[in-house]
């Protein structure tokens, strides 16, 4: 059990005697881990170079920064029970059910915003409880019951309420969008999570755990892990994480608009997916979930701003998707790593 709590997943002990830099393998490594951050200041470049008075201006950098935390708090939902070998494809269809109680309750009916979150966090928790029953304990397929519900959860949502609703209390929507450092509050609750979670599976036993189990849950077992425990927190966690962001989009956007959730279950697997390219190469990681989940918003931002407006960004989310999965596959090939082979379980 000892090696669950040594080095952070990709950051192997050096070995005695002074260290050799910039070698070939340093380099290698250097290129895996941070190749997509490359990759993400060359687009930097090259659209300020081609529309220097609209990208590389402070302003579209604060507003795809703001504009995309709740992406970036959906696409790490979806991260934390990657890691632990699960697909969760309803963190959308959670969102959208939660968005539109908080609109119900703070925006039309006006109850005070803190207990529309009581009731947003407590049907996540609910929901999350019910698909680890149906994933852990009866060993249902994880990308066929949260595909399904998720679906449903998209549909109940628009049933509940088929209109955008306005009008958030003041006090929420004046937090949510505080200016802090040049950037909103929403972007920076976003960051503080990141940074959490890149504490809790970098520098914990209980990230270890999950790597584990993410990697060979028979193995797991074998060395005494409580395997389907991990897995069912892993889920709860992220319908928990819909939930929050379900609370910054309602305050950043001041308005809940039940088909919003449709436009962002393919970003949000796509940043995931992409950040497994990076980082840690190999395994998902929050970290390289917000490279990534950056670098994506960069492209298509740029793009539009170039005259590719409208359909540019699902062609480029799916093509990211699609070499997100590739890359990540030949690297964990190369490596040996199992846990990111995404195979649906």
């Amino acid at each position: 059990m000892t090696t669950l709590s040594e080095a952070p997943p990709g950051r192997p002990s050096l070995p005695p005697g002074r260290a050799r830099l910039l070698t070939p393998g340093t380099l290698e490594s250097l290129g895996k881990r941070y190749g997509v951050v490359g990759v993400w200041a060359v687009l930097i470049i090259v659209f300020g170079a081609l529309k220097p008075s609209e990208f590389l201006t402070l302003s579209n950098f604060q507003t795809m920064f703001d504009s995309q935390a709740v992406l970036l708090v959906l696409s790490l939902a979806f991260v934390v029970s990657l890691i632990s070998g699960d697909f969760d494809l309803s963190i959308a269809g959670v969102f959208s059910i939660d968005l539109v109680i908080i609109g119900i309750m703070n925006m039309q009916d006006h109850i005070n915003p803190l207990y529309a979150f009581a009731v947003v966090i407590g049907v996540s928790l609910f929901i999350g409880i019910a698909q680890a029953f149906l994933i852990v304990r009866l060993g249902l397929s994880s990308f066929v019951v949260t595909l399904g519900t998720g679906t449903a959860f998209m549909g109940i949502a628009y049933g509940i309420d088929n209109e955008s609703l306005s009008g958030v209390s003041s006090a929420y929507g004046s937090f949510m969008t505080y200016p802090l450092l040049g950037f909103q509050v929403s972007f920076w609750l976003a960051v503080v999570l990141v940074a959490v979670l890149w504490y809790v599976y970098g520098y914990t036993p209980l990230g270890r755990r999950l790597f584990f189990v993410g990697a060979s849950r028979n193995v797991a077992r074998l060395a005494g892990i409580n395997v389907n425990r991990l897995r069912a927190g892993s889920l709860i966690t992220g319908s928990l994480l819909a939930a929050g962001a379900a609370i910054i989009t309602a305050g950043y956007l001041q308005e809940a608009d039940p088909t919003v959730a449709s436009n962002f279950l393919l970003p949000a697997v796509s940043g995931a997916l992409l950040g497994t390219t990076c980082i840690w190469p190999g395994r998902p990681s929050p970290g390289g979930t917000f490279v990534a989940t950056y670098f994506l918003v960069t492209g298509y931002t740029g793009l539009e701003e170039l005259g590719l407006s409208g359909w540019v960004q699902q062609v480029f989310y799916g093509v990211a998707l699609v070499a997100a999965v590739g890359v990540s596959a030949l690297a964990a090939r190369k490596s040996g790593a199992q846990a990111a082979e995404f195979a649906p379980q």
